[in-house]
């Protein structure tokens, strides 16, 4: 029997594009939770979609598997423009969490950006590098322990944020796709 096989994601660049959504990505990193709330993103902040990955080479991602192709490195300053970062989980968030020079990356990055999603056990990668210390936060329902022991202080809705909004974490990538447009009004407008 023939199997269906997913065409491969890449970056999505356009000339007229606004601001970038950059999405971190790594080997076993879910694919479900890049497409659709990354392209809602995309589509309510009219930008480009950008790949980032510690190395040049493209990933392995999960559920469903699909390959993954890098657009920029976490070395390449142009990962660091990015409006939103988007921070999927995967299977693959142990091995990224033991990755020093990512983690280094992540922090910063997420300290900069106008908006931040950490969906599923992207959370607790955000939480690895400090940046949900104190912080209401959500993710994957199997690490909500682990989400707490790292500094956030964990609720069981489906989302949650930061005091100012600019951080979002979900539980999965419905409930991240729901929140994409809100989270892309802060970005566009600024705190309220």
């Amino acid at each position: 029997m023939a199997r269906f096989a997913l065409p491969d994601l890449h970056a999505q660049r356009r000339v007229d594009a606004l601001s970038q959504v950059g999405v971190l990505v790594y080997q076993g990193v879910t694919t479900s939770e890049i497409e659709e709330p990354v392209l809602s993103l995309a589509r309510s902040l009219d930008a480009d979609v950008v790949h980032i990955g510690a190395t040049a080479e493209p990933v392995v991602g999960v559920e469903p598997v699909r390959t993954v192709h890098v657009d920029m490195t976490t070395d390449d300053p142009a990962a660091l423009r990015s409006d939103v970062l988007v921070i999927p989980g995967g299977l693959g968030w142990q091995r990224l969490a033991d990755d020093r020079e990512v983690m280094i990356w992540l922090s910063h990055a997420a300290k900069i950006a106008p908006g931040v999603l950490a969906i599923s056990t992207g959370s607790l990668l955000l939480a690895s590098v400090g940046r949900l210390d104190g912080l209401e936060a959500t993710g994957h329902w199997l690490a909500q322990d682990e989400l707490a022991a790292l500094g956030a202080n964990v609720q069981t809705s489906r989302t949650a944020h930061s005091n100012d909004r600019r951080i979002t974490t979900a539980t999965g990538a419905l409930s991240a796709t729901e929140a994409a447009t809100e989270l892309a009004d802060r970005v566009r407008w600024g705190p309220t």
